[in-house]
């Protein structure tokens, strides 16, 4: 036993003094029977006292005193990995808890190494450390990342971080759920990336690497589409600095925001501008006819003034319809004959059987824009292009609980399917859809039909 504490202490003593002069920690050597019923310490650093309470004499006296101090909680995994290292002859390392002497729990790093001796038992080479300021200011600033993820993801921004060097990539569960991904699913820069829609991956690539190929990095903002694993398509607004190291980017952080309500709202604005055009454009058109049609039939300049002061009193009235209905369920021989007033009334063949019918204020609304389109191209291109055409406006077979009429132009020029299809004919195909009614177009060489279905009020 003295030539095995001799030897193992020549061979120790170096890195034992070291330890204790740079304040590394309590080194120590331990002597476990092979059937490690017992263990005995051979070799215990002075700081023993400073660092557990208790004076190297007693830990040599008693080898469990230690051991005894480490929580109740701790001790299964402790030895645990102890049994690991000594079947695979490695080093250990683990962090466990214990009971000072003074009663005082504190935090220590374990590391120690084991070295089979030939009579089965094994010595144990180690170091403790106390750790508890730094177990204390890594909770700290864990809460404090918590604290600050909250305080981002109240206002609905989701947090990610990216290491382009080691390829890791954190995410926060807000952001996981902007992208339809459950709460901890696992994220790698590969499954970011096939997640952009195909149509935007190229921006998203080539915004980061300007600002990659910057001299010190800086920021980015792009939005782009996603599409989640159910096939949604949403849209985000993302904001990224790139941080650089020795000329090459070492961390990327930044927030995401779901901006799919304001782009739908800019798409509809758009449409709404692009319509606004559109009727204007057409109501020059068609103010124009009825000048050309009004200045044709009458044979005085005051009669002149009359038919032509009437007409655009008709069409003001029709524009207040489809803009206003009041929010009250209309007839609709009265939209008929508002929208389609200005354009002569005495040129429509309507159906008495449309006083029995109402429709809701916001179909009358998209309905009177219906109409005005489908007046507008007959004005324009069809049959009231022609002095002697007509329009006749028919109730049509209609599903249950639907109304359909017939909107069937005759005596004007040969009709033929355009081939380009412009605002008008998305204002067609537009108007009703969002209130389950449908439109279905026929050009017939001998005059231009429609058919049009719709569900009536309540």
């Amino acid at each position: 036993m003295a030539d095995l504490n001799h030897s193992a202490e020549a061979l120790t003593q170096p890195f034992h003094l070291a330890a204790e002069a740079l304040g590394l920690g309590m080194p120590y050597r331990m002597l476990v029977e092979s059937d490690r019923s017992t263990r005995r310490f051979v070799h215990v650093g002075e700081s023993c006292l400073a660092l557990n309470g208790v004076s190297p004499d007693a830990v040599l006296a008693d080898g469990g005193v230690l051991y005894r101090m480490i929580l109740p909680e701790h001790r299964s995994v402790f030895e645990a990995a102890e049994t690991a290292a000594l079947s695979q002859r490695r080093s250990f390392e683990i962090e466990v808890q214990m009971r000072r002497a003074d009663g005082e729990v504190r935090w220590h790093r374990i590391a120690s190494y084991p070295r089979p001796l030939p009579d089965g038992r094994t010595l144990w080479e180690g170091l403790q450390t106390d750790i508890t300021e730094r177990r204390r200011l890594a909770d700290e600033l864990a809460d404090q990342r918590r604290r600050l993820q909250m305080a981002v993801e109240a206002t609905g921004l989701g947090f990610w971080e990216w290491d382009p060097r080691y390829a890791m990539v954190l995410w926060s569960d807000r952001n996981r759920d902007l992208f339809g991904l459950p709460a901890g699913a696992e994220v790698d820069i590969n499954r970011y990336m096939s997640m952009i829609h195909p149509e935007d991956l190229s921006r998203v690539q080539e915004a980061y690497r300007q600002t990659a190929d910057a001299e010190e990095g800086g920021d980015f903002s792009i939005e782009h589409r996603i599409v989640r694993p159910d096939g949604e398509v949403r849209w985000l607004l993302v904001h990224g600095r790139v941080v650089k190291e020795d000329g090459e980017p070492n961390l990327v952080v930044g927030t995401s925001i779901d901006v799919t309500d304001r782009k739908a709202a800019e798409e509809r604005r758009s449409l709404l501008m692009g319509e606004l055009a559109h009727r204007a454009k057409n109501g020059l058109t068609v103010m124009m006819a009825i000048v050309g049609q009004t200045a044709r039939s009458a044979t005085t300049v005051p009669e002149f003034e009359a038919a032509l002061m009437s007409r655009l009193q008709a069409m003001s009235q029709s524009q207040d319809l489809v803009t206003a209905t009041g929010g009250l369920p209309v007839q609709l021989s009265g939209v008929i004959e508002r929208v389609l007033s200005p354009f002569g009334a005495g040129r429509f063949d309507v159906a008495a059987e449309f006083e029995e019918v109402t429709i809701a204020a916001p179909m009358a609304t998209a309905l009177g824009l219906l109409l005005h389109e489908l007046a507008t191209n007959a004005v324009k291109y069809g049959a009231l292009s022609s002095g002697a055409g007509r329009v006749r406006i028919a109730p049509a077979a209609a599903a249950e609980r639907r109304v359909a009429f017939r909107w069937s132009e005759a005596g004007g020029p040969s009709v033929s399917e355009p081939t380009r299809k412009g605002f008008g004919t998305r204002v067609l195909q537009t108007a009703l859809a969002p209130f389950g009614g449908r439109v279905e177009c026929a050009y017939d060489p001998a005059g231009f039909q429609a058919h049009v279905e719709f569900p009536p009020a309540g």
